[in-house]
């Protein structure tokens, strides 16, 4: 645990460094839409954005940073041999640990828990911002989690000699878990929601609970 809070710290540090480039980007943007409409974005539409472009660096912070200078990454064989399969982290933690209390408290389940969490907002926003299918869902938590997978194997796309971290099956496994998880947990709101709205109606009482005449 020790380690993860140290690690976190340069990390947080390149987040906000990032959502602050991420958002220099996205200035031309609201710029264009100025020019085009004749007016900005409203303060919620902003905020919004401003959300989703610190969770977007958030993310990238996670998964890629802190990257080491190009002429200092030592390429040493098997040392981020790829994970093709699953389960190995509660493997390891068995394997490393005594007891399943020890196991389950265990760095390789932390970062499993790590892993499911980071996507839970994606699926809350997939859901309840872009109404997204939990098909649709599907294919892109994947298809996201796998960019990320295949960044690190490749490098970045060959910007490095060889693969920057381990390609993990599982963590592909774990974020769409957690999208899903994010994705489901909205769309049972919207559904209690709904139904809680029928049966207002049915009773001819107005959502603010007073009697319909």
């Amino acid at each position: 645990m020790r380690y993860y809070f140290y690690y976190s710290i340069p990390v947080l540090q390149q987040m906000v460094i990032l959502w602050a480039a991420l958002s220099l980007l996205a200035l031309p943007f609201v710029l264009l839409r100025y020019r085009r409409q004749g007016s900005f974005l409203s303060f919620r539409t902003a905020g919004f954005t401003a959300v989703v472009l610190l969770y977007a660096a958030g993310v990238i912070a996670y998964t890629l940073l802190p990257l080491p200078a190009r002429d200092e990454l030592v390429c040493t064989v098997g040392a981020t041999y790829p994970r093709f399969f699953l389960g190995w982290s509660l493997q390891f933690a068995l394997r490393d640990h005594g007891g399943l209390l020890d196991a389950l408290t265990s760095m390789y389940v932390v970062q499993v828990l790590l892993n499911v969490l980071l996507f839970v907002p994606l699926g809350v926003l997939a859901r309840w911002r872009w109404g997204l299918s939990f098909t649709a869902l599907l294919y892109t938590a994947f298809g996201c989690s796998l960019l990320i997978e295949l960044t690190q194997l490749t490098g970045l796309w060959g910007f490095y000699d060889c693969a920057v971290r381990t390609f993990d099956a599982e963590d592909i496994f774990n974020n769409t878990l957690g999208a899903v998880l994010g994705w489901a947990l909205v769309a049972t709101w919207q559904r209690r929601a709904r139904m809680r709205g029928d049966v207002l109606a049915l009773l001819g009482v107005a959502p603010s609970g007073v009697l319909k005449k």
